[in-house]
C-alpha cells in the first residue's frame, strides 16, 4: 500500500534518511578498537545509534499513525474523523493535539474533544458528540437541531423527537443555530405543557403553533409568560368542549385569547 507522506516533513526525512544511509552504508576501515581512546570509541558508538535511530524515525513506519482509537461516537465514522483531524500518515512526533482538538471541533457534531499521543504510534481520541433534541424542518430540508441550538445533519430516524416546521423558511446551515426565538418558544412550550403534541409550528408572526386533538389550530406567540397561557388554554379549551363550539382557531399570542 503507498502511503502518502506530509511534504512539509519529505526534505527533512530525505535529508536525515540519506545521513543514515550514508552512515550505515560507508566503507568499513580497518580498526584496532583497543588502539583508540576510550571517549573516542564511546563517540563513534554513539554516532552509530544515532544513524540506527534516524532510519527507524524517519525509513520505517513504525512511529507514523496509520489507525486511531476512538470513542464515544454514536453518529459520526471514523473515515470523517480522520479525515477532519488531518493526522493519517503523519510521524506522532509532530502530531499537536491540541491543534487536532481544534479541527474536530469544527465538525458541529463533536461538542468536546480530547486526544491523547503516546508512543510509538498510537492516538486516542475521545469525542462528546452534540445530542439531538428536536428535528428542525424548512422547506424539504431536514435538520436535527441539540440543546445549545446547533444544526446537525440528521443520519438516522428518530420518530420519538418532535419536529417543528420553519413556516418563514428561515436562512439556515449546518453547524450554525436555529432561531433563538423559536428555540426559546419551544423549550418553553415542552416545560409548560409536557404533553403537547410532537409536530409544531413556528413562523415570526404568530409564533409557536401546533393542532390539538381536536383539529383545532392553537397559536402561543412566543415565549413570554408561556405557563399563564398554557393555564388560560386549558380553561378555556374545557369551556368551549362543554359548549360544544366549533372551534377553527385559538390565538393566545397577543394578550387576550381570541378565537374563531
Amino acid at each position: 500500500m503507498t502511503v502518502h507522506r506530509p511534504s512539509r516533513h519529505t526534505t527533512k526525512r530525505r535529508r536525515l534518511h540519506t545521513l543514515a544511509q550514508g552512515t550505515l552504508g560507508a566503507p568499513a576501515l580497518p580498526l584496532d578498537l583497543a588502539t583508540l581512546p576510550r571517549p573516542k570509541i564511546l563517540a563513534a558508538g554513539m554516532f552509530v545509534a544515532l544513524a540506527i535511530a534516524l532510519y527507524a524515525f524517519f525509513d520505517t513506519d513504525y512511529f507514523y499513525v496509520f489507525q486511531f482509537q476512538i470513542h464515544g461516537t454514536r453518529f459520526l465514522t471514523t473515515a470523517e474523523i480522520e479525515q477532519a483531524s488531518g493526522m493519517r500518515g503523519y510521524n506522532i512526533f509532530f502530531i499537536n493535539a491540541r491543534e487536532v482538538e481544534r479541527a474536530l471541533l469544527k465538525l458541529p457534531e463533536v461538542k468536546a474533544v480530547a486526544v491523547t499521543t503516546r508512543l510509538p504510534n498510537d492516538v486516542v481520541i475521545e469525542i462528546q458528540e452534540r445530542t439531538p433534541a428536536l428535528i428542525w424542518q424548512r422547506g424539504n430540508e431536514t435538520y436535527w437541531v441539540d440543546a445549545d441550538g446547533v444544526l446537525l445533519r440528521p443520519r438516522a430516524p428518530m420518530p420519538e423527537l418532535p419536529v417543528l416546521r420553519d413556516m418563514d423558511a428561515s436562512a439556515v446551515a449546518l453547524g450554525g443555530r436555529a432561531l433563538a426565538r423559536a428555540l426559546a418558544a419551544f423549550w418553553a412550550l415542552r416545560a409548560a405543557m409536557p404533553e403537547s403534541p410532537r409536530a409544531l409550528e413556528w413562523s415570526a408572526a404568530r409564533g409557536i403553533a401546533f393542532t390539538n386533538e381536536r383539529g383545532w389550530k392553537i397559536y402561543l406567540g412566543d415565549a413570554d409568560e408561556m405557563p399563564g397561557k398554557i393555564a388560560v388554554l386549558r380553561a378555556l379549551v374545557a369551556q368551549l368542549v362543554s359548549q360544544n363550539a366549533q372551534i377553527r382557531f385559538i390565538d393566545l399570542g397577543k394578550g387576550d385569547p381570541y378565537y374563531q
